[in-house]
């Protein structure tokens, strides 16, 4: 990669992040079918576009340049996905045959905060993982203590809106969570 490129060369790709953003962001969402996995997706097609800029021999075919780049990433972002997905599958199996129920709890948090925003689960985890307090989230983020409020107080909503129930049926809320071994941490 050369350090030092020609302005026109970046002017140029300037133009086709603002002609192309939209169309990519369209192609990523349609792919991933998640907002924020589309956004990572561009963002990392259009790094991966400039870092191999020189590679493309012919400017008048930018797009499908561009779009092969970013379903690339996605399916190397699916590969990882697929992987990640497997070992929780692997580890469920082997928890399974366990009589000790801190575990499943675990896991099944876990799960229900793969379904938050990054946004959300970043402030979830740091408050509850971490033991941050909402002003050491807020400095951290760069976003004001009242964001970092009312991120925490919809992801409480959404998780307690999910139904994530236990082989016995009981029903796993984070604040049992909370309150039990990791609580004595704080």
């Amino acid at each position: 990669m050369k350090f030092f490129r020609k302005a026109s060369v970046r002017t140029q790709f300037d133009g086709w992040i603002s002609t192309y953003h939209a169309a990519l962001y369209r192609h990523a969402l349609w792919m991933t079918g998640n907002r924020d996995v589309a956004d990572e997706m561009v963002q990392e097609a259009f790094f991966q576009a400039w870092a191999a800029i020189d590679s493309l021999k012919e400017p008048d075919k930018a797009l499908p340049w561009l779009l092969t780049i970013l379903r690339r990433a996605i399916y190397r972002e699916q590969r990882c996905q697929y992987r990640h997905n497997e070992t929780v599958n692997q580890l469920s199996e082997q928890m399974s045959g366990q009589t000790d129920d801190e575990p499943h709890r675990l896991l099944l948090v876990y799960r229900a905060l793969e379904n938050l925003s990054a946004n959300h689960r970043d402030i979830v985890l740091l408050h509850y993982l971490q033991g941050f307090s909402y002003d050491e989230i807020s400095e951290q983020l760069q976003v004001p203590k009242g964001t970092v409020m009312s991120r925490l107080s919809r992801a409480r909503e959404m998780l307690q809106a999910l139904e994530c129930s236990t082989s016995d049926g009981n029903v796993v809320k984070l604040n049992d969570v909370r309150r039990g071994k990791y609580a004595d941490e704080r």
